[in-house]
């Protein structure tokens, strides 16, 4: 499923109209759609006032849509009220398809909004059609005062449900940006795709429930916009197949590369995690002295036993010994636990920065840190790559000095990737992948339980472990990323999102893709 920003929105609708569809017509099945998501919603609400439903309409087509929706659901026997919220009064044509303007009111009427607070008060849903993906300048004056009525209504009634259109007013569709004041929607409706604020923080905090809606939109239009939500549906097919008559083999060979005597965990959830996405061969290439804790641990796995510094880090000789049996693996994931010191930095420069090939790599963790100390890194390390970081590692990659807290836009992660050659998982609330070529994909799902130690160790090693069983790298960046985040939000649905351990998420790597594939266990 392909996600717009506002401009190929626009675009899209355009030519649909060349397709002979009418932007009536889209109107149409949009306030339909609404119509009937709202009915669903108050079928299954306890308020007390069931059939009063408050319709928030600007004068521009969100109004639009807004209004077709309150007319049907008049037509159905609730009670309805449109509010139009326009500041000049003007109201949008679909106005005269109303069957009495009796439901319709305008703000013009209301001057102090006793009428607009007593409506919110008695509603048990309000549609936000106000703005949609069309806001421009801030919230202010009538349109503050009315988003402040709302949400006192929202404090006030605990089974008030509000549905935004497209998007909760005061939020930006494209940056993700939000305002003050601003509308906190329980669902959100996107009018024949997702838009980009849907998944990207701050903005999603307010959107609540996305559900997409067809309009009516013909087939094959969207082919070139290349960002994409990931879905089941996308994922299925690239799962890796298991033929009956397979041997280890057959399912490929990881190298993993890290730990140390401060991070031994990271060695075994990177390399337990390869094995449960179905690697058939693991190595852990670790100090000597942390293989014995691992042992007991992950017993299925391999070793290369490397030399390691008085302290417990991998020494610096160590690059020679991993590249004279590098060729023999399929895939080589690096970073997770490593450390960093001069011995670990000297070895990831000899290991990346030499013109050595590596199989398939994945950099993660400290790896990634050790890079950014050098300003022309993938200058050096040239070939392709799946690079792994959080913000604050990515922001040390391009050297920016971008505070930890703030987001990277999907832009400049685009620019990053091509200029880097690399594959770039932007861990986080819904994460993005990014290939050179400028396909994004991002993920719909954000789990504050996967925001713990580990984690992104787990993630590492199932990328790593769908790279040895054949996947081309995007595929595999984006199928472990999404059996990942489909995993932790398994885990969260039986314990709750307090106190997932990274652990939890290697039990439930094999279920999860059991149940993608359809498996009863």
């Amino acid at each position: 499923m392909k996600i717009v920003n506002t401009n190929q929105m626009r675009r899209l609708e355009q030519r649909s109209i060349e397709f002979n569809i009418s932007t009536n017509t889209l109107m149409e099945n949009a306030g339909l759609a609404t119509a009937k998501i709202c009915r669903r919603v108050l079928s299954k609400s306890q308020a007390t006032k069931v059939n009063n439903i408050l319709i928030l309409a600007g004068s521009g087509n969100n109004g639009g849509d807004a209004i077709v929706a309150g007319r049907i659901l008049s037509d159905w026997g609730h009670k309805v009220t449109i509010y139009n919220c326009s500041r000049s009064g003007r109201v949008h044509e679909k106005t005269s398809t109303l069957p009495h303007t009796s439901i319709l009111v305008s703000s013009k009427s209301d001057p102090d909004f006793d009428l607009l607070s007593n409506l919110a008060s008695q509603a048990a849903l309000v549609v936000d059609g106000i703005i949609g993906t069309g806001i421009t300048g801030h919230i202010s004056g009538k349109l503050k005062l009315i988003l402040k009525i709302l949400k006192t209504a929202q404090e006030n009634q605990p089974g008030l449900t509000v549905v935004a259109l497209d998007a909760p007013t005061g939020i930006d569709i494209d940056t993700g940006q939000v305002q003050s004041p601003r509308v906190t929607a329980d669902i959100t409706i996107a009018f024949g795709y997702p838009k980009i604020a849907h998944y990207t923080m701050p903005a999603a905090e307010y959107c609540g429930s996305v559900l997409v809606a067809d309009i009516g939109m013909p087939d094959g239009i969207d082919e070139d916009i290349k960002t994409n939500l990931i879905t089941d549906e996308l994922i299925i097919p690239k799962l890796p197949k298991r033929p009956l008559n397979a041997h280890k083999g057959t399912f490929g060979k990881v190298l993993f590369i890290g730990g140390c005597q401060r991070y031994k965990g990271a060695a075994y959830l990177a390399t337990r995690a390869s094995t449960r996405a179905g690697a058939g061969l693991v190595t852990a290439a670790t100090p000597l002295s942390i293989q014995l804790d691992l042992v007991e641990k992950v017993p299925e796995i391999t070793y290369m036993m490397l030399p390691e510094t008085q302290d417990g880090y991998i020494d610096a000789d160590a690059h020679s010994q991993v590249m004279g049996s590098i060729d023999d693996f399929n895939t080589v994931l690096i970073g997770c636990g490593l450390g960093i010191t001069d011995s670990t930095i000297s070895f990831i420069y000899s290991l990346l920065l030499s013109n050595s090939k590596l199989p398939s790599p994945v950099i993660d963790a400290d790896a990634l840190t050790i890079l950014s100390k050098k300003t022309d890194w993938y200058k050096k390390f040239d070939q392709l790559a799946i690079l792994t970081p959080h913000v604050g590692e990515m922001s040390r990659l391009v050297g920016s000095g971008l505070s930890i807290q703030k987001h990277i836009s999907t832009e400049d992660l685009i620019k990053y990737a091509n200029k880097w050659n690399k594959i770039i998982v932007m861990k986080g609330p819904y994460t993005r992948i990014v290939s050179p070529n400028g396909h994004v994909f991002i993920s719909p799902m954000a789990n504050p339980g996967l925001a713990s130690a580990g984690t992104g160790d787990v993630l590492g090693g199932t990328i790593a472990g769908l790279l040895a069983q054949g996947l081309d790298m995007t595929d595999a960046a984006v199928t472990g990323v999404y059996i990942h985040s489909l995993a932790g939000q398994r885990v969260k649905n039986m314990i709750g999102d307090t106190g997932i351990v990274a652990s939890d998420i290697l039990t439930e790597l094999p279920l999860t893709i059991a149940f993608l594939k359809g498996i009863d266990v």
